[in-house]
């Protein structure tokens, strides 16, 4: 009987660990930013000089790979500059990789360099390719792992043609499970956009069937009717619904949020134009050009106007490149609370959307009074974004990627776990513990009430 006991707790322990490991095991593949798709649309955007646009020159991603890992693995979609996505074909984008065992940015041994137009680097008479993956793939350096096992670098991309009428975007991945990637926070915006671009007319059009897949098939009699987008029976259905998603990790206590939204051009092209949707001067927003701005192509904040307006686009006779309504975002809570900027930037301006503790904040203070800034991954959901408009982020917390599900993925840690005297199992082990002990209750029972029906047969 102590065999058969045995062999039925055994069993109880295994079938616990299987219902554990469906929870507490599920495998994550790849990070991205901004989305792992390659037909959305969806980028990451360097803008040049003279293309009423900010104009930055370097942005810096935090990258992981886990301990045990032996190659890192670092994909650039159209990292190039020209053919489709981007406006012209004289721009270089430069990729530079560091070891960051701290994961803060203060690594310094470089790894190499790899640059859009294969003039210098590693792939040097190799350029990236347009409308496909360039593949960087190195042996963990030993130089770049953490306290954790972690192997942490840092990868800063450069606009090398900032001066030049250009647009270039591009997207970046990185390959494995338990990998992860950021965009690091502090003084550097980032741009993104839903392009569609192509250094030539034919670009153009390629670019076009692919955010139009429905309509390359069949474009005789597609009714263009705004929004039909929506609609995957349209002939205007395209992967692009007018959102972007980014995540980002408060893993601090505080008493405010501050988020800085860029160029959004919400609103009509004057102040004098009529609601509804019309930008206004921000009340919390510091006067002047913030310290972080293109001082060049920022216009202090003000009310006025969008250029172009929003949902209303030159040369769209099909509504192809609006989506409505006028855009917003909202930052949403790890609890799943959303708080609404439903008055953000418009025409290369900055404006600053606070969330606040403070009693009374609103609306000189901050823009939303809340009860508190949880810790824990937050999401940024922007909405009604029309392609060509090129929007800007600053955040004082870490931008993070995406698996291909769009999920956030956290980044992996510099340090090791805290050591204490007392160990809390996670909800799955609890819920393995749970299982363990009922399924072992019930084996007992069971034996026993067997041993019982066999002593009354004796």
């Amino acid at each position: 009987m102590k065999n058969q006991t045995f062999k039925l707790l055994a069993f109880s322990f295994v079938l616990a660990l299987c219902f554990n490991l469906s929870f507490s095991n599920q495998s994550r593949a790849d990070a991205c930013l901004p989305s792992c798709a390659t037909n959305d649309s969806r980028m990451l955007t360097f803008g040049g000089q003279n293309l009423n646009t900010f104009v930055f020159e370097l942005l810096t991603f935090g990258v992981g790979s886990p301990a045990g890992d032996a190659n890192l693995h670092i994909r650039i979609f159209d990292g190039e500059s020209g053919g489709l996505w981007d406006n012209e074909a004289i721009g270089t984008l430069e990729y530079t990789l560091f070891a960051d065992p701290l994961g803060n940015t203060t690594g310094t041994f470089p790894l190499g360099t790899w640059t859009g137009d294969g003039s210098a680097g590693l792939n040097t008479g190799n350029p990236m390719p347009d409308n496909d993956f360039f593949d960087i793939i190195i042996p963990n350096a030993p130089e770049a792992m953490a306290e954790s096992g972690n192997f942490l670098y840092r990868m800063a991309a450069r606009n090398l043609a900032p001066d030049q009428a250009v647009i270039s975007n591009f997207k970046v991945q990185v390959v494995g499970d338990g990998t992860s990637l950021f965009i690091f926070p502090g003084d550097q915006p980032f741009g993104y956009e839903a392009t569609w671009r192509g250094a030539t007319g034919p670009d153009t059009t390629a670019a076009g069937d692919i955010i139009y897949p429905t309509f390359a098939v069949d474009p005789v009699g597609c009714d263009p009717t705004p929004g039909c987008y929506n609609d995957p029976a349209c002939c205007f259905f395209s992967p692009y619904d007018g959102s972007f998603d980014f995540f980002f990790l408060n893993d601090q206590d505080r008493t405010f949020l501050d988020f800085w939204d860029g160029d959004l051009d919400y609103g009509v092209t004057l102040a004098s134009d009529p609601p509804p949707y019309q930008d206004t001067n921000d009340p919390n927003t510091p006067p002047g050009i913030p310290i972080f701005a293109d001082v060049p192509n920022t216009n202090p904040q003000s009310s006025a106007g969008a250029l172009p307006p929003d949902d209303t686009l030159p040369l769209d006779e099909f509504n192809a490149f609006i989506r409505p309504p006028n855009i917003t975002y909202s930052l949403i809570d790890p609890n799943g609370v959303p708080y609404t900027n439903v008055n953000p930037s418009a025409n290369q301006e900055w404006e600053l959307f606070q969330l606040n503790t403070e009693p009374g904040c609103a609306p000189l203070i901050c823009d939303i009074e809340v009860a508190d800034i949880p810790q824990g991954i937050w999401h940024i959901r922007v909405t009604g974004m029309d392609m060509w408009n090129i929007n800007y982020i600053r955040a004082f917390d870490k931008i993070i990627g995406v698996d291909p599900g769009g999920n956030p993925v956290p980044p992996l840690s510099p340090n090791l776990p805290p050591v204490g005297p007392k160990v809390v199992p996670t909800f799955s082990e609890w819920g393995m513990l749970a299982v363990a002990l009922f399924l072992g209750v019930i084996g007992i029972y069971s034996l026993r009430k067997k041993k019982s029906a066999d002593t009354t047969s004796c």
